[in-house]
């Protein structure tokens, strides 16, 4: 009996080596994973908290852009694609039938969310029921996880076509925009999700190579489309999160060619191109909303070194212009972290400590553990990921202080 038991248990480790993994290491998945089995006192909080947001979902969905699609639009659309419309435009009050006019910072909540919220629900419930399914040992998480893909991803009826070609589109304009790109950001997290999910062994290998194949045909429009290609250049945060976007893509379906040019096109064009020597991005500080852009953009930043740290590549000590790293990043921007109100430039909305995660993220890679500190200490919102987030960090801490002892 115990020969069988070993055998199964070789059987295991061997395929959950096989499975790529965007956020989170081998080194760490199990280990965490074993660390709940044992209830030991570090999990028992977010692993609470994680197991709660799985019951909410278990009660959510599925979702598709099948469901609810736009009217009146002079665009050819298939009932398979993604749409969503640009956040801060709206109608002309000097010309109401023409083109939209830009409002930075100014969200026009009468534009068409179906779409967009359908993507963010279910990216957050496959992250959520996947992340449970395998930390917490639980098949009915792991089960409705495989409903929510299979109905975005795989079923004929009801599946996304890979590409975000009508995401945040402006009415009345014909130009290609590549900002919509930006939509897909919540990707990172479903992939995560999913990885996950495989490791439990209840889904179908039929249904993830047809998951892999979307996301093969998704990262082939995201690096070769002209909107894609607008995105990768565009020199703010909607290029850094094009990196973060397209490294963890590549990272899912293995294809390290573009793992490479997309970890070497942040280290060559990203961080020296955007940060200036004193860590400021100049670019984000010319927005309406200058604090909660430039703390997205250093989200984006750290999300990208997590998914190369993860992959074997080393993107935290990168430098850009006289020697700048995401250190010096983060330096520039702690205090206003901290403390909002210092902040002088112009922010028209309440910051929103949405992307803390970041530093706990440059804290483990960057082996300082006063990010990870002040990670802890800072007010931010709960949920799944941020659970997720919590124990990485509880082991880091835990694997550091048995290191001391």
């Amino acid at each position: 009996m115990r020969r069988v038991t070993g055998l199964i248990l070789i059987a295991f480790i061997v395929q959950a080596a096989d499975i790529p993994m965007t956020l989170v290491s081998d080194d760490e998945a199990e280990p965490i994973h074993s660390a709940i089995m044992r209830k030991e006192a570090w999990t028992q909080d977010a692993a609470r908290r994680l197991r709660a947001e799985a019951e909410k979902r278990l009660k959510e969905g599925p979702w598709s852009v099948t469901f609810e699609r736009p009217k009146s639009l002079d665009l050819d659309l298939d009932v398979h694609d993604y749409y969503s419309q640009a956040p801060y435009w709206w109608p002309d009050p000097t010309n109401p039938t023409g083109a939209y006019v830009r409002k930075d910072g100014q969200t026009n909540p009468d534009r068409f969310l179906a779409n967009k919220g359908a993507l963010n629900a279910m990216c957050e419930a496959v992250f959520t029921l996947g992340t449970a399914a395998f930390l917490l040992d639980d098949p009915r998480y792991a089960q409705r996880a495989v409903r929510d893909v299979d109905t975005w991803f795989v079923n004929p009826k009801t599946r996304m076509n890979p590409n975000l070609e009508f995401a945040q589109v402006v009415f009345g304009s014909e130009a290609a925009r590549g900002e919509g790109i930006l939509d897909g950001r919540v990707l990172i997290h479903a992939l995560q999700g999913m990885e996950f999910l495989a490791r439990t062994g209840a889904w179908d290998p039929k249904d993830q190579a047809a998951v892999h194949k979307w996301f093969e045909e998704y990262l082939d429009w995201l690096t070769r489309s002209k909107k894609g290609q607008y995105e990768m250049k565009s020199g703010n945060n909607h290029a850094s999160w094009w990196t973060a976007q397209a490294a963890a893509v590549a990272s899912y379906v293995q294809n390290k060619p573009a793992e490479t040019m997309v970890f070497t096109y942040y280290r060559d064009h990203i961080l020296p191109g955007q940060i200036h020597t004193d860590g400021s991005a100049p670019r984000e500080e010319a927005r309406t909303r200058s604090l909660s852009y430039s703390a997205f953009n250093l989200e984006a930043y750290a999300t990208n070194s997590r998914v190369a740290q993860v992959n074997g590549e080393n993107l935290w000590t990168a430098q850009g212009r006289r020697g700048v790293t995401l250190d010096t990043v983060i330096q520039y921007l702690r205090p206003y972290l901290q403390d909002p109100k210092g902040w002088s430039k112009e922010q028209v909305i309440e910051f929103q400590n949405n992307g803390l995660y970041s530093l706990a993220f440059a804290g483990m890679g960057l082996m300082n553990p006063q990010y990870v500190a002040l990670y802890r200490k800072l007010e931010r919102p709960e949920g799944a990921f941020l659970s997720l987030v919590d124990l990485l960090v509880g082991r880091w801490e835990s694997a550091a202080h048995q290191t001391r002892h």
